[in-house]
């Protein structure tokens, strides 16, 4: 499955929606798919727009951008915090795009499941945007029934602080408007991330959270 292709597709929707005004909290799936996108990106956005409203992923707009605005983060925060490791921007920018994007996008659903869990509805209206694709409706519906937790984000990151600024930057995108779970789940991914509170709090100050 070619979850970088997906998760381009969700980040630039969501900046294609922003662009024309459609994220405003109760956007519709007719209206998300007026600024195209894939199924599965369609699915996905309808999810995270009604849900979260969307704005802080139109931020974002592609797995290099994303990269891209976490080393300008990672570079701030280095520059006060000089005995800590050094990290390139080739770390940011050689990676396995496929497998970034994957755990990305399963940080990104678990992020949105973190004041409940997704209700019936909201998988119905998921599933009918993807249902011809029967490998990307299995994959996301085993997302939405059983969110990836924390510990399993982290081990899939392993000990790449480049993506896990990453990730922790693209959950922190989905949860808008913070509620006490929305800010447990981020600060119990920042620890299993393994991100200093000085680098988390670089990376929102930078995305504009």
């Amino acid at each position: 499955m070619d979850f970088n292709k997906i998760l381009n597709q969700v980040l630039n929707t969501a900046k294609d929606a922003a662009t024309n005004g459609l994220i405003k909290g109760n956007t519709t799936n007719d209206q998300i798919a007026k600024v195209g996108g894939g199924a599965a990106a369609l699915g996905l956005i309808s999810m995270l727009f009604g849900r979260k409203g969307g704005s802080g992923l139109a931020k974002l707009g592609s797995l290099a951008a994303l990269g891209s605005l976490a080393y300008q983060a990672y570079q701030r925060y280095q520059e006060q915090n000089a005995s800590e490791s050094q990290l390139s921007q080739d770390n940011f920018e050689e990676v396995d795009a496929n497998e970034a994007s994957k755990v990305i996008l399963q940080a990104m659903i678990a992020a949105a499941a973190a004041d409940g869990a997704i209700t019936e509805d909201e998988k119905a209206a998921i599933v009918a945007q993807v249902s011809q694709d029967p490998e990307v409706l299995s994959w996301i519906s085993q997302e939405m029934n059983s969110p990836a937790s924390v510990e399993e984000i982290a081990r899939q990151v392993g000990n790449d602080q480049a993506l896990a600024t990453q990730v922790y930057l693209a959950a922190r995108a989905v949860c808008t408007n913070l509620e006490r779970k929305e800010i447990i789940f981020l600060a119990n991914l920042a620890n299993a991330l393994g991100l200093p509170d000085a680098l988390v709090e670089q990376l929102e100050k930078d995305a504009g959270f």
